[in-house]
């Protein structure tokens, strides 16, 4: 059972993305919550594996998500928002957003972000991918690019200037393993060589050691 608690200002699709969550079987939606009062309120009845949240509304607000982690410490947060300029959406990361939808994808991308990110994966939509990367749009779709932790555990160490043997000593993988999860990074991110994938890491930091 996945114990969800939805941030939303805007009842309407709070009880409709609740709607959406508990139409696959083993999502509970535990309550919905429409402002920061009534959050600190319900933290003290609700015990959600994850919170989704709409910060971009000032009931709530980016630096809340800081909040939620001092009440939530071992909760995993999934942001669904409008567009909003990579520097909000970079800094909702940082402050410790796990996994980022866009309020316009689709049912299955909802429900997949949830499994993964219960399981300890980052999943993001393409479009904000694309918002980070600072690329257009107008040809991508909204098709989820979920990292798990082994890719995450790759790309910090290929950030840190490993090579394959040593972040396979590192890990206690055969080098062809960690050359594999090296080419599945590149093709998820859409990136073409090593290089990209350290500047992914370092510019964006959407990364959380």
């Amino acid at each position: 059972m996945i114990d969800i608690l939805i941030a939303n200002h805007n009842l309407i699709s709070g009880e409709g993305l609740k709607t959406i969550l508990q139409s696959k079987l083993g999502n509970r939606v535990l309550g919905v919550v429409d402002c920061k009062e009534n959050f600190v309120s319900s933290s003290k009845k609700y015990f959600p594996d994850i919170v989704v949240i709409d910060y971009s509304n000032q009931s709530f607000g980016v630096d809340f998500i800081a909040e939620i982690k001092k009440m939530y410490k071992s909760s995993k947060i999934l942001a669904i928002t409008d567009v909003l300029p990579k520097q909000t959406i970079h800094r909702a990361l940082k402050l410790g957003v796990d996994s980022y939808l866009l309020d316009d994808c689709q049912k299955p991308e909802i429900l997949e972000a949830i499994e993964d990110t219960y399981q300890g994966k980052q999943f993001y939509c393409g479009h904000v991918i694309d918002i980070l990367a600072e690329k257009a749009n107008d040809t991508s779709d909204c098709s989820g690019i979920s990292l798990s932790e082994r890719e995450l555990e790759v790309i910090r160490l290929i950030s840190d200037g490993l090579t394959n043997k040593e972040i396979a000593d590192a890990l206690f993988l055969s080098t062809h393993t960690v050359n594999t999860h090296r080419k599945n990074i590149m093709a998820k991110l859409g990136l073409k060589n090593t290089a990209g994938i350290v500047i992914y890491a370092f510019k964006e930091n959407i990364i959380n050691s």
